[in-house]
């Protein structure tokens, strides 16, 4: 799935109906890992959906970090 494209509605863990913009909050806040986010979301590790979350911190870690550092391109 391409993540970077998917509304921030989506489902990404549908037992505890946590969604990208969940997943992206927490990233945002400064959890950076999938342990992390497991803790921080209340997941347990084989939990349904859980083998996404690295992909989702692939796309959006380094757009929070341009972000954070100024460097998003904007004129």
């Amino acid at each position: 799935m391409d993540w970077g494209r998917v509304p921030a509605d989506t489902v990404v863990i549908e037992s505890k109906e946590i969604t990208l913009r969940d997943v992206v909050q927490a990233a945002a806040d400064g959890v950076d890992t999938p342990e992390g986010l497991m803790e921080v979301l209340g997941l347990e590790a084989g939990e349904e959906g859980t083998e996404h979350l690295q992909p989702i911190l692939d796309v959006f870690l380094p757009a929070i970090e341009r972000l954070r550092s100024g460097s998003c391109g904007g004129g």
